[in-house]
């Protein structure tokens, strides 16, 4: 494999570590236990780094450490502001194009909310949101809008709503689910925007009320080595 790829390889196993919460803000990143994850030379995972420095994922302290950024109020809301407006439009253009298999499949997803709800099992209701707007996103039939919201979604990671908000949030949710699948079967373009809108907007709140300060100060770092 070519170190191009392998440089590859490496940006994409390490972000989707930082993503999915296994490499958690504020997370020491080692460039050589990196390496020895992977079972590469260190060449390829420096480039991988770096790209992700680039992107803001990874940030060095002041003495050149690299660690896993955290993400502030600031750039929470400042995601989730594009978002709202992209997503509320991908519902726009789903209410239009969606299809009766696509519908169906939202309604398997609504009760799979439900049964989630009524266990409790935070991760499994935020799998089953994810799963659920993704849907709709595909539904708008658009790669270019697609990709773009798909890469604002794994700017924030590490927090999830449903398992910051309490139960009245969480029912909140669900019944906002049943309500955006009732408005995409009616057609209802500016219904489904206005909804997808207000509904990113109580998300966004959450998970600006999750973060402890601005820099996150409630962080804990710690060393990733190979068994991360």
């Amino acid at each position: 494999m070519s170190r191009s790829s392998l440089a590859n390889q490496a940006y994409a196993e390490v972000r989707e570590a930082i993503i999915e919460g296994r490499l958690p803000a504020g997370s020491t990143i080692v460039e050589a236990d990196v390496a020895s994850m992977l079972g590469i030379s260190r060449t390829p995972v420096r480039q991988a780094l770096r790209r992700l420095e680039l992107e803001g994922r990874l940030e060095r302290d002041d003495r050149g450490r690299l660690f896993v950024h955290a993400l502030t109020r600031r750039e929470v809301v400042d995601l989730f502001t594009v978002r709202r407006l992209l997503e509320g439009y991908s519902g726009r253009l789903a209410a239009q194009r969606i299809s009766d298999d696509e519908l169906d499949r939202l309604e398997r997803l609504l009760l799979a909310d439900v049964e989630a709800s009524r266990r409790g099992d935070a991760e499994e209701l935020a799998d089953s949101n994810e799963r659920l707007h993704d849907l709709v996103l595909e539904a708008s039939r658009s790669r270019t809008l697609v990709a773009i919201v798909r890469e604002l979604r794994g700017r924030v990671y590490g927090l999830n709503a449903f398992a910051v908000g309490g139960g009245e949030h969480r029912r909140t949710f669900l019944r906002e689910h049943t309500l955006m699948v009732r408005l995409l079967r009616e057609g209802d373009a500016n219904g489904i925007e206005r909804l997808i809108h207000d509904h990113l907007g109580l998300a966004q709140e959450l998970m600006a009320e999750g973060l402890e300060g601005d820099a996150g100060e409630n962080v804990v770092g710690q060393r990733v080595g190979a068994n991360a």
